[in-house]
């Protein structure tokens, strides 16, 4: 799943709280990493209206589908506010990591059933929102269709059973992996 597509399943609510953790400079940050300006309105001389500016700009940009923009907030939020959930998969997968940062392809390492059962241990301690996030954002960082195909992944994103079943039985008929479709286009 695409990091658009994860915030547009997330819902209004839970992009309003993610973004609400982002500190000022994390919210340029996610801006410029979604090639969005971050100038504000010579007017907004408070951060309250810097902060307004900048999220009309980020809903704006989200509402058109600007994938970049929220793969950077997905990113800037797990690693600036929830790094213990990574670090704390990474470690139940036995995958060596400095503080939920690892350049192993994990997902390939480890067997589907291992990555399901690690789904099952981080729901019991976070979120299922936060799970669904990081998971499904792993999915597609890593190109594989583990996560997508994982009915508790996509419940605990908000999506219903008959969508997800419905969703899932797509995803299988139609997924290639990105390296596939790089080399076939070379």
């Amino acid at each position: 799943m695409k990091p658009i597509e994860i915030c547009q399943h997330l819902g209004q609510g839970h992009i309003d709280a993610y973004y609400d953790e982002l500190s000022g400079k994390e919210v340029r940050e996610v801006l410029k990493a979604g090639g969005c300006s971050v100038n504000v309105p010579p007017t907004a001389y408070t951060q309250a209206a810097r902060r307004r500016a900048w999220r009309r700009r980020f809903d704006t940009e989200l509402a058109g589908g600007n994938d970049n923009l929220a793969l950077a907030l997905l990113l800037e939020w797990l690693m600036r506010h929830h790094r213990q959930m990574l670090v704390d998969y990474l470690d139940f997968l036995g995958v060596k990591h400095t503080m939920g940062e690892t350049d192993e392809d994990f997902c390939v390492t480890n067997t589907p059933e291992k990555l399901r059962e690690g789904v099952a241990e981080l729901l019991k301690k976070y979120p299922p929102a936060h799970v669904a996030s990081y998971l499904l954002l792993v999915g597609h960082l890593q190109d594989t269709p583990v996560f997508d195909q994982t009915p508790e992944v996509l419940k605990a994103l908000g999506v219903e059973d008959a969508a997800a079943a419905e969703y899932i039985e797509k995803h299988k008929q139609t997924y290639k992996p990105r390296m596939r479709q790089q080399q076939a286009a070379s």
